[in-house]
């Protein structure tokens, strides 16, 4: 297993979370169905830390995964 990358997503209302958050247990899902993500990468990688940035005033959601992961997902969210 390769060592995992951490990405920080920043957001600024509560039910913000709960879609990044449903979008990354989603495309962690499919991955892990296509044999791209093992069942180990899929139970660490769910695994998202959160954080509150006082000086942003917003909360900052930290994910893990490979770099490649990572960037896929980005691009499945951001476009």
């Amino acid at each position: 297993m390769k060592s995992p990358k951490i990405i920080t997503i920043g957001i600024k209302e509560l039910a913000h979370q709960k879609v990044i958050l449903a979008a990354w247990y989603n495309f962690l899902k499919e991955n892990f169905d296509a044999k791209k993500v093992s069942a180990e990468e899929f139970t660490l990688y769910l695994q998202a830390h959160v954080m509150y940035d006082l000086d942003k005033d917003q909360i900052e959601l930290m994910l893990s995964g490979t770099e490649t992961l990572l960037e896929e997902f980005k691009k499945s969210i951001f476009g």
